[in-house]
C-alpha cells in the first residue's frame, strides 16, 4: 500500500488552516470587555498559586537532584492507565462537541478532502488541551531547573504530546462507535439521545473503575502502587521522566510501550477518517424536523408570553411569576435531554465516589450524602438561571417587547432553580444525618438554614454571571442533542463561588455550635450576621443585574437601578482588596520572604497598591468610561485653600474623636504598619513617602473618583460621600482583624468620620488631587505621631 506524500501534506496544510480558523473563531466569539476584564481578574487570582508552584517545583528539584526516597516513576506506570482512561473518555466527549454534525457542515460543503477537516479538527482539539496543559509545563520547568535537568522537560514534552494525541483519538473513536452503534438501533430520537448520554456515563463508570482497580492491582508502599503494571502500556511513563533525578534505566518493555502507542496514532487516526463521515452522515435533520421540533434550552410556551402571562384562569392566573416558572418547567419535562450536559459535572463527583467506595465502603453513605449537598447547591443555578439570555434563544426578543417585567421571568428562573437546588440538597442532607459521623442537633439546626441560604445565593449568583457571560450558539453534546449549553467561563465561576460559599457555611455552623469554639458569642453572632449580609448582598446585585440585563438588552449601558450601584461599589472595593493582596503575594513569592524588611515592606506596599489601580483601570475600561473619567487636573488657588482646610477638619475630627474615646474609656484598634512592637521604630519614617505618594492617591483614586463619582450618578452628592466613605471604612476592616468588635468598630466610626472630610473636599473641589494631598497629610501627621511615641 502506497502514500500519496503530496496529498497527505495537502491535506495537513489544509487541517492547519481549519485549526486556525477555529481558534481565530473562538477567539471572537470570547473578545468583549467583561470577558476580558473577568479573565484578567481570574488571572491575576490565579498567578500566586503559579508562582508557588514554581518556587515549590524548584525546591522540589533541588532536594531531589541526587534522587528520591519515593518510587516516582514506579507509581506512574501503574497510574497511567487510570489517568488515560478517564482522559480519555472526557476527552473523547468533549472531542465530539466540535466534530459534531452542524459545526462541520459548513465545511462538508467545501471542496476540503474529508481526511483534511479530520485534521483541522484534531490539530484544533488539541491546541485547546495543550493550553491549559502549559500551566502545568511552567512548574515542570522550574522542577528541572532546580534539578539542573535540561532534558527532562524536553522529554516530557517530546513524549508527552504523542501520548496525549493517541488518548484524544482512542476517546474520540470510541464515542463515535458507540453513537453510531446506538443510530443503528433504530430508536425514536428522544429516547436516542437520552440512551446515548446513559451509555456515555456507564462506560465512564466501568472504564475508570476498571482502570483504578487494574492500578492497584500491584504491590503497594504507602499506599502507592510500586509494582509491574498490568499492561504494557504503564512502561510508557518511563518515558516522561528522561533526564530527571528519579529516572529509571530504560528497558525493552519500555521501547515496546512506545512502539505501540506511535504505531497506534497512523492506525487510529485512518479508523477516525472512516468512522466521522458516518457520524456526520447518519440521520440528518431534515428542514421539517428542524422547524417542528422545539429548540433546546428555551422554555416552551404555547403562545408568546406577552399573550398568555397573567390572562388564564385558576390559581396561576394570580402570579405571572409561577406561569413562567411553570413554563419553564414544562420546557425541562418535555426536552429533559437539552440539559444532558450537566451530565458532564458527574465525572468529577464519580472520580471521587467510586474510590472511597471501592476502597472504604462505610464512607461512601456520608461521601454521597455530602456530593449531593454540594450538586443541589450547584444545580440551583446550573440548570436554569447559568444562561438566562442565551436559552430564550428566538424569544429573547419577544420577552424583551412584552408587557411582561423583565423581573418576572427572572424570578421565575429564580424559583424553579432554588426548588430543585433544595430538593436535591436536602435529600443530600438527609442522607448524611442519617450516615455521617458527627451529627448533632445543635450543629444540623445551624447548617441547614445556612445550606437554604447558599441554594438561594447559588441560583441568583448563577442569574448574575449568566447574564454578565451569555452564550448564544447551540452546542452539540451526547450525539447532536442540540442546546444552548452555558459558557464554560461561567460555569467554572458559579462552580467555584457555590462550593466556596457551601463549604464557608458548614464550617460556619460547625464553628459555632462547636464547645471549643474559640469565638465569643458576639463574635459567633457578627460572623453569622457578615455571612448572611454577603449572602444577601450577592443574592439581591446578582438578581438586579440580571434583571437590567434582560430589560435592556440590546443598549450598550444597562442600568441596573441606585442599590445595585451600591452592589457594584462594594465589589469594586472588595476586588481592589482581593486584587492588592493577589499582586503582593505575587511579588513576595517572586523576591522571598526573606528578604530585609526595609526592602521588603516598600515594594510590597507599591504591589498591593497596584492592585488597587488595575482594579480603577479595569472598571474605566469595562464601563468604557476612559480616562476622560479621572478628575486629575492642576488644582486652583481655591483647591488649595480648600486642602488646607480639609487637613484642619481632618486633625480637628481626629483630635475631638480621640478625646471622646479617651473619655468613655472605648478601646482602640492597632494598625499592624503602626505597631513599634513588631520592628524598628525608623521603620515608621520609611512609611511616609508611602503614605503620601503611594496610599492616599491610589485609594482617593479609587474611593473618590470612581467609588463616590459613581454613586453620585445615582445618589445626592450627601449621599454619595457618606456611602463611599462607609465603603471606605469596611475595606480597613481586614488590617484590623486581630482586634476585638468593640475595638475595630471604634476606629471604623473614626475613619468613616474623617473619610467623610475628604468626600466633601472632593465634591468641592472635583480635583483628586486636592484630595490626595488631605489624605496624605494626615496620614504623615498620624505616622509621625507614632514615631514620637515610641522615641
Amino acid at each position: 500500500m502506497t502514500v500519496d506524500l503530496s496529498a497527505l501534506w495537502r491535506d495537513l496544510r489544509i487541517g492547519w488552516t481549519i485549526a486556525y480558523g477555529e481558534a481565530l473563531d473562538l477567539w471572537r466569539r470570547n473578545d468583549s470587555r467583561r470577558q476580558r476584564a473577568i479573565y484578567g481578574f481570574l488571572a491575576l487570582l490565579v498567578l500566586p498559586a503559579m508562582l508557588l508552584l514554581v518556587k515549590q517545583g524548584y525546591a522540589l528539584g533541588a532536594t531531589t537532584a541526587d534522587g528520591a526516597d519515593v518510587p516516582i516513576v514506579a507509581t506512574a506506570r501503574n497510574l497511567l492507565l487510570p489517568g488515560l482512561v478517564a482522559f480519555a473518555v472526557l476527552g473523547g466527549l468533549g472531542a465530539v462537541q466540535s466534530l459534531a454534525r452542524d459545526p462541520v457542515q459548513p465545511l462538508l460543503l467545501t471542496s476540503a478532502p474529508t481526511r483534511a477537516i479530520v485534521v483541522g479538527n484534531l490539530l484544533y482539539l488539541l491546541g485547546t488541551w495543550l493550553v491549559p496543559m502549559c500551566l502545568v509545563a511552567v512548574p515542570l520547568v522550574a522542577y528541572a531547573v532546580g534539578a539542573a535537568a535540561p532534558l527532562f522537560p524536553v522529554a516530557a514534552i517530546v513524549f508527552g504530546i504523542p501520548l496525549l494525541f493517541v488518548t484524544l483519538l482512542i476517546g474520540l473513536t470510541l464515542a463515535y462507535l458507540v453513537w453510531v452503534g446506538i443510530e443503528r438501533l433504530g430508536l425514536p430520537e428522544y429516547a436516542r439521545r437520552i440512551v446515548t448520554a446513559s451509555v456515555t456515563l456507564i462506560v465512564f463508570v466501568l472504564a475508570f473503575t476498571g482502570g483504578f482497580l487494574s492500578g492497584q492491582a500491584s504491590a503497594t508502599v504507602d499506599q502507592l502502587p510500586t509494582g509491574d503494571p498490568a499492561t504494557p502500556l504503564g512502561w510508557y511513563a518511563d518515558l516522561l521522566f528522561v533526564g530527571s533525578p528519579v529516572a529509571d534505566p530504560l528497558g525493552w518493555q519500555t521501547l515496546f510501550a512506545a512502539a505501540l502507542v506511535f504505531a497506534a496514532i497512523p492506525a487510529i487516526f485512518a479508523v477516525q477518517v472512516r468512522i466521522a463521515p458516518a457520524f456526520w452522515y447518519a440521520t440528518p435533520k431534515t428542514a421539517d424536523e428542524d422547524d417542528t421540533e422545539p429548540s433546546g434550552g428555551r422554555p416552551v410556551f404555547e403562545q408568546t408570553p406577552s399573550a398568555t402571562i397573567g390572562r388564564q384562569d385558576g390559581l396561576l392566573s394570580r402570579s405571572a411569576t409561577l406561569r413562567a416558572g411553570l413554563g419553564y418547567v414544562r420546557g425541562a419535562v418535555r426536552r429533559p435531554d437539552q440539559y444532558v450536559y450537566l451530565l458532564y459535572y458527574l465525572f468529577p463527583v464519580l472520580a471521587v465516589l467510586l474510590p472511597i467506595g471501592l476502597e472504604t465502603p462505610a464512607l461512601l453513605g456520608p461521601t454521597l450524602g455530602g456530593s449531593l449537598v454540594v450538586l443541589g447547591v450547584w444545580l440551583a443555578g446550573g440548570v436554569v438561571c447559568l444562561n438566562p439570555l442565551g436559552t430564550e434563544g428566538a424569544m429573547l426578543s419577544q420577552l424583551v417587547l412584552a408587557r411582561t417585567p423583565a423581573r418576572t421571568f427572572v424570578h421565575a428562573r429564580l424559583l424553579v432553580g432554588v426548588c430543585l437546588g433544595l430538593a436535591v440538597g436536602l435529600a443530600g442532607a438527609v442522607l448524611y444525618l442519617a450516615t455521617g459521623p458527627f451529627i448533632t442537633l445543635g450543629r444540623t439546626l445551624a447548617v441547614v438554614p445556612l445550606l437554604v441560604g447558599v441554594v438561594v445565593t447559588s441560583a441568583a449568583f448563577a442569574l448574575g454571571i449568566g447574564s454578565a457571560l451569555p452564550k448564544f450558539e447551540t452546542t452539540e453534546v451526547f450525539d447532536s442533542v442540540e442546546t444552548v449549553a452555558p459558557s464554560i467561563i461561567a460555569a467554572l465561576i458559579h462552580g467555584g463561588v457555590t462550593l466556596l460559599a457551601t463549604c464557608l457555611a458548614v464550617a460556619l455552623g460547625a464553628l459555632l455550635t462547636t464547645p471549643e469554639t474559640p469565638l465569643s458569642g458576639w463574635e459567633g453572632i457578627a460572623a453569622f450576621g457578615l455571612f448572611c449580609v454577603v449572602m444577601l448582598v450577592v443574592t439581591d446585585g446578582s438578581r438586579r443585574y440580571a434583571v437590567a440585563r434582560l430589560r435592556n438588552y440590546g443598549r450598550m449601558r444597562v442600568e441596573p437601578g441606585g442599590l445595585f450601584h451600591v452592589y457594584a461599589s462594594l465589589v469594586l472595593a472588595v476586588g481592589a482588596v482581593v486584587v492588592g493582596q493577589a499582586v503582593g503575594s505575587s511579588v513576595a513569592l517572586l523576591v522571598g520572604l526573606d528578604r530585609p524588611v526595609a526592602l521588603l515592606l516598600p515594594l510590597l506596599f507599591v504591589a498591593e497598591y497596584a492592585g488597587y489601580v488595575l482594579v480603577v483601570a479595569g472598571f474605566l475600561y469595562v464601563t468604557r468610561r476612559g480616562r476622560a473619567y479621572l478628575d486629575v487636573c492642576r488644582p486652583s488657588r481655591r483647591d488649595l485653600l480648600l486642602g488646607l482646610g480639609g487637613v484642619t477638619v481632618s486633625v480637628g475630627v481626629w483630635a475631638v474623636a480621640s478625646l471622646l474615646i479617651s473619655g468613655l474609656g472605648l478601646p482602640v484598634a492597632d494598625h499592624p504598619l503602626f505597631s513599634a512592637e513588631e520592628g524598628d521604630p525608623w521603620l515608621l519614617l520609611a512609611l511616609v513617602p508611602l503614605v503620601l505618594f503611594v496610599n492616599a492617591p491610589v485609594e482617593e483614586l479609587l474611593y473618590r473618583n470612581v467609588v463616590q463619582k459613581y454613586l453620585g450618578e445615582r445618589f445626592s452628592p450627601t449621599t454619595a460621600v457618606m456611602l463611599a466613605s462607609a465603603l471606605f471604612a469596611l475595606a480597613h476592616v481586614p488590617a484590623y482583624l486581630g482586634n476585638n468588635i468593640l475595638a475595630t468598630g471604634v476606629t471604623l466610626s473614626l475613619l468613616f468620620a474623617v473619610s467623610c472630610v475628604w468626600g466633601t473636599v472632593y465634591l468641592r473641589t472635583e480635583n483628586v488631587l486636592v484630595v490626595a494631598g488631605v489624605h496624605g497629610c494626615y496620614n504623615v501627621l498620624l505616622v509621625a505621631g507614632a514615631y514620637l511615641a515610641t522615641v
